[in-house]
């Protein structure tokens, strides 16, 4: 019954889209002969011989809608024999033979339906015959360059929209491209960092090593979740960036304090994957960690009219001169994701922050999805890092045992 309904369903189809073309075209061209056929009622009537216009119709419609048939043609003999470029002998010759008959085929009907039609008798002599010939050749020669030139307008405009079509397709490849660097980047890092702490936290405290080892395996296991996705919503990646402090505030111990301003509306709002992690890795990278007493991070994310921007400020030196000098690998595929899935919408700006230290702020347009989340989330998280608050407030109980060696 499948294989039956199926062809059947595709022939229809393709049936009812042919009846569509066609009927476009002679839509198109009732409007020459209609104007035609109007044009030869008054004239008729101001030379003293009135006609109907009934008549008026059936001797100019006709000769005009044989450009119904033939416009499919001069289609793909524009095609198949382009003139835009140096055209040959061969496809000179192929226009002006289908020229000469179009002529030929239009001056036939013509004739036929004038004599037809006329209210009075008209005689098929050869004059008449030369007479509309001749006439009609500028009148055939505008019409085949009009219909040839709308063939090459409608090719250039698919080509366009198919070129437009594939450059938005490789800039979403490369930033899917981009988005796994970022992963395979973040992995080893991460690896090295957290396997070097639960060496350290091995020797004095299993308990602590192991509760590092489920944090780790919670960030790589939301890492590869996120699949090929470009976006999530950002609750999602407050989840990994909880569990990556998790593992950072054992390193850092007391000389870290993390604070999360996170407005509820924006939890659901879209975000790139992988957005925070490279922005609070270098917070800690390059203001707590060279600090001697540490420092705050705090981590914020507002909607802003219709676009919705996270904040990462830290304590700690402030740029030189107010400017960041070359940006890393991570900064650099941030800001390169942000324009190639938004254009100007998308927006990363670093800056001396009036607190002190280097604010980094991302802006992405305003877009949510309904988000569930999974019943089985709190069982990856271990310990205080099931949940954040979403009020101005430091979680004291972030701070875990202290490490010596970073």
């Amino acid at each position: 019954m499948g294989r039956t309904v199926t062809p059947a369903s595709g022939a229809a189809s393709d049936t009812g889209m042919r009846g569509l073309r066609w009927r476009t075209l002679v839509a198109i061209w009732s409007l020459p002969a209609f104007v035609a056929s109007y044009s030869s009622y008054v004239a008729a009537g101001a030379q003293g011989h009135p006609i109907a216009f009934w008549r008026a119709l059936a001797m100019q419609c006709p000769g005009w809608y044989v450009w119904v048939p033939l416009t499919p043609v001069v289609f793909a003999l524009a095609r198949r024999f382009p003139v835009e470029r140096r055209p040959d002998l061969r496809t000179v010759g192929v226009h002006v033979a289908f020229l000469i008959l179009a002529l030929v085929l239009y001056t036939t009907i013509y004739v036929w339906a004038n004599i037809e039609f006329r209210p009075s008798p008209l005689a098929l002599t050869p004059a008449l015959v030369k007479s509309v010939l001749v006439g009609s050749i500028v009148m055939t020669l505008v019409l085949y360059a009009a219909t040839h030139t709308t063939c090459l307008a409608l090719e250039y405009a698919t080509r366009d929209r198919e070129r437009e079509r594939r450059t938005l397709e490789l800039e979403a490849q490369l930033a899917r491209a981009e988005l796994h660097s970022l992963r395979a980047q973040l992995h080893p890092h991460v690896l090295f960092n957290a396997l070097h702490t639960i060496a350290l936290l091995a020797r004095r405290d299993s308990n602590e090593a192991i509760r590092v080892t489920v944090l780790l395996g919670n960030v790589l296991r939301s890492v590869l979740d996120s699949g090929g996705t470009d976006e999530r919503p950002l609750r999602d990646e407050i989840s990994l960036i909880q569990q990556y402090l998790a593992i950072e505030l054992v390193r850092f111990a007391d000389r870290l304090q993390v604070v999360w301003e996170i407005e509820d509306e924006t939890q659901d709002a879209m975000v790139p994957t992988l957005l925070l992690q490279p922005l609070v890795e270098n917070a800690l990278r390059h203001g707590i960690a060279r600090s001697v007493n540490g420092g705050t991070v705090v981590v914020s994310a507002r909607r802003s009219e219709q676009s919705v921007c996270i904040t990462v400020w830290n304590e700690g030196p402030s740029l030189p001169g107010g400017r960041i000098g070359r940006r890393g690998v991570g900064l650099q595929n941030t800001e390169e994701r942000l324009h190639r899935l938004y254009g100007d919408a998308g927006r990363l700006t670093i800056a001396n922050d009036p607190r002190g230290g280097v604010s980094v702020r991302v802006c992405a347009p305003w877009r949510t999805a309904d988000v569930a989340v999974p019943g089985d989330k709190a069982e990856l998280v271990v310990g205080p890092y099931t949940t954040y608050s979403v009020t101005r407030e430091t979680n004291s109980d972030l701070v875990v045992a202290s490490t010596s060696d970073r």
